[in-house]
């Protein structure tokens, strides 16, 4: 897994990371989520070797990232920034081996390493193509295939879909997916939150340098969701579930949807919604359904920054 432990960059008032605690798990997607300037590429920058923490510890496995192990943590982490660098005089095939031949991977093995990271980035057709005939989502999927030429078991990912048109943002999360089922770490950080939402297992919120949360969605959302969503579909009288309903208190706007589907808010504590659906079965309303509606990652970011002046 990766983990920090009170990692901190103070660059002045209000300015950096502050006792930073991640625990992204082995093999899941993390989603880091945060406003512009609100602690990421500083955050993966420390991770990478590339910016000295203040103070605090980071760690990939058991390998504490500093600078006596700086070339291990280098072997075994692929790091993607925003904007990738490249060689414009370059073709694809000699930018790929350029990087293969500084990890000092074999020739043969280099060879192998290339076709393969081509062929999960979906990018074997540009083998040829010279850097410098290349378009933003060619140049960003050439720059994954770059940071997996080295077959690095940690892959950290920041803003990968920044500036790309909507298929090539669909291109890439199917990439990032893929790289997943494979057993890749992958720590993704991302301000479009509905695509994050879609594909990242667990989820940080960070504002103002300071990590206000982490988790599932779910989890998160159950810590801050002051009103729930719940609908039900009943095989009885729906306007009698809705009288009977709106006679609980902590219930507000139940009202019938669709076909026999009620929609009702709760503001009550979440662990006694389950008491709602015995009360509605006493009552002799015949369930069909009865779920929480989860709340969207857009929702819970607002939610997490606004009650944390973020």
């Amino acid at each position: 897994m990766i983990r920090t432990e009170n990692l901190c960059k103070d660059f002045g008032p209000g300015r950096g990371v502050f006792n930073l605690n991640l625990e992204v798990p082995k093999g899941c997607i993390y989603g880091f989520v945060g406003h512009n300037g609100a602690g990421k590429t500083t955050t993966i920058k420390m991770l990478c070797g590339l910016l000295k923490p203040d103070s605090g510890k980071a760690f990939f496995g058991d390998i504490e990232v500093n600078q006596s192990n700086i070339g291990k943590i280098k072997r075994i982490i692929g790091y993607m920034p925003d904007i990738t660098g490249i060689y414009d005089q370059m073709s694809v095939w000699e930018f790929l081996d350029f990087y293969g031949a500084a990890f000092k991977i074999p020739p043969k093995k280099r060879k192998i390493r290339i076709e393969e990271a081509l062929d999960i980035t979906g990018s074997a057709f540009m083998i040829d193509y010279q850097l410098s005939s290349l378009s933003r989502g060619m140049r960003q999927k050439i720059g994954l295939a770059k940071t997996l030429v080295h077959d690095p078991e940690f892959i950290i990912l920041d803003e990968p879909t920044s500036g790309l048109d909507p298929n090539a943002r669909i291109e890439m999360k199917r990439i990032i997916g893929k790289l997943s089922s494979l057993g890749k770490t992958i720590l993704l950080s991302s301000h479009i939150l509905p695509e994050l939402s879609t594909i990242a297992s667990r989820i940080g919120i960070i504002a103002k340098g300071v990590l206000l949360a982490q988790g599932t969605l779910k989890e998160i959302s159950g810590q801050i969701q002051e009103n729930m969503l719940v609908m039900l579909s009943v095989d009885s009288d729906p306007n009698s579930a809705i009288q009977i309903l709106s006679s609980v208190d902590g219930i507000s706007g139940a009202r019938l949807l669709e076909g026999s589907q009620i929609e009702f808010r709760y503001s009550g504590p979440r662990d006694t919604v389950s008491a709602l659906l015995a009360h509605l079965l006493r009552s002799g309303v015949a369930v069909r359904w009865f779920s929480e509606v989860e709340a969207d990652l857009e929702d819970v970011f607002m939610k997490i920054t606004k009650s944390s002046g973020a």
